[in-house]
């Protein structure tokens, strides 16, 4: 049934949130899933060629009002989907259209010397089409609820060395035409980083990071996809380059290149992700 969170977009320090301000990020994702597993983990004996390309458009502005200690800020994020499937006999295509987008008025966010951490609550709404009969459906038919919770240490003053974990629980309601509820879900993004300073306009952090995604309850009933007690997992491990040119351009682009491994009842392949993020 899909999930909406495209795990993988973050990485090394993905538990911090920026200082205030207005932010954009621009996502650029290719994900090529090329085979399903079974409950079992095995590979199932049916052509699987999935071409995913995703532009995601991320509007956030951290205010300096504080609750707690942390920072207030809320955000919007607009997906532009393309899809080719091809699973099995089935194929299907969907030019660059509107997604699901993502709400989130709730968002804390605390920054300090040695550590950052980061609270939020959204909801993804489906502003996307979706067609029961469609596998290239951009939208998925249902609305979910997500909360974030995750943190960044530093080893040193500088904040140069940095390990880092962001958790996605994910809540969902009825999809539309199937009225089949799709179990909640669990995600943990993380990466390791060291920044490193090239003069003073360039710092450069190459880092390794991954992710791991659970679907942690039940779907409601059986669809055509899936049975509904056989739940999905995936992991995936890879490595990024971020740049960053330092004030006043305050730019950053990040390259992430990501394999998937241990997938169950899902579909399994690799992802490349692209971000530009540009503050102000």
């Amino acid at each position: 049934m899909g999930s909406h969170y495209p795990f993988g977009g973050e990485g090394v320090t993905a538990g911090s949130a920026p200082p205030p301000g207005f932010h954009y990020r621009g996502y650029l994702t290719l994900t090529n899933p090329t085979t399903y597993k079974d409950d079992n983990g095995d590979a199932l004996p049916v052509e699987v060629d999935v071409d995913v390309l995703a532009t995601v458009h991320r509007f956030l502005h951290v205010t300096k009002f504080q609750i707690l200690g942390a920072n207030y800020a809320y955000e919007v994020v607009v997906p532009i989907v393309e899809k080719d499937v091809v699973f099995g006999d089935l194929s299907d295509s969907k030019s660059l259209s509107l997604g699901d987008a993502f709400f989130e008025p709730i968002a804390l966010c605390w920054n300090r010397s040695r550590w950052d951490a980061t609270f939020t609550l959204g909801v993804y709404a489906p502003t996307g089409e979706y067609d029961s009969t469609k596998l290239a459906s951009p939208g998925l038919g249902y609305w979910s609820g997500m909360l974030s919770l995750g943190g960044t240490v530093f080893f040193d003053d500088h904040r140069s060395l940095s390990l880092s974990a962001m958790t996605r629980t994910l809540m969902h309601t009825e999809q539309d035409e199937t009225d089949i509820t799709p179990g909640s879900e669990f995600v943990v993004e993380y990466g390791l980083g060291k920044e490193i300073g090239i003069n003073d306009k360039l710092s450069i952090r190459p880092g390794i990071c991954g992710t791991a995604y659970w679907q942690i309850e039940d779907d409601s009933d059986d669809n055509p996809a899936t049975v509904d007690d056989e739940r999905k997992e995936a992991f995936s491990l890879g490595a990024e380059m971020n740049f960053f040119w330092l004030p006043p351009k305050l730019l950053q682009l990040n390259v992430r290149v990501l394999r998937e491994f241990g997938a169950k009842n899902t579909t399994q392949g690799s992802q490349v992700c692209l971000t530009l993020t540009k503050s102000w």
